[in-house]
């Protein structure tokens, strides 16, 4: 099943629609974060915005990052992936589009994300956070610094 899904997320991609965007950045920017939690922010990123979290995970590898989460959006017959990272210090949100050859990594982490907990402890992700946060911030996608 989701190996058929990284497969039809491959399809079909292209840049975030402007309006999608647009709407993302000022959800995040009206958010009062950090006193609204980085959950709410991203729960009401993905519902005003149509799209939905595939995942939202604590970073424990690296330097800058606390926390993770994935927003899948349709766009144009395809999806789009965003990530919004919260620094260490849970004050700011970032927003990157996620290059289109790092899905199959937003895959997997999603895959982790929604097993159940039990079987949460057995695995680890932190190997694919870490690749998909060096490719996302590499690649320099940055779409929102709001904050």
């Amino acid at each position: 099943m989701f190996y058929a899904e990284a497969c039809r997320l491959r399809c079909g991609m292209g840049s975030v629609p402007q309006l999608e965007t647009v709407l993302i950045e000022m959800i995040v920017e009206a958010a009062d974060f950090p006193a609204a939690s980085f959950d709410s922010v991203a729960g009401v990123c993905a519902d005003k915005s149509g799209g939905r979290i595939l995942f939202n995970v604590r970073v424990d590898s690296h330097a800058s990052i606390q926390r993770v989460a994935a927003i899948a959006s349709k766009s144009g017959g395809g999806v789009t992936l965003l990530l919004l990272l919260s620094d260490h210090a849970g004050t700011s949100i970032k927003i990157h589009e996620v290059p289109v050859e790092s899905y199959p990594l937003v895959v997997s982490i999603a895959r982790w994300a929604n097993q159940p907990l039990h079987s949460q402890v057995t695995t680890s992700v932190s190997i694919e956070v870490t690749l998909l946060l060096e490719a996302v911030l590499a690649g320099s996608r940055l779409i929102a610094k709001p904050m």
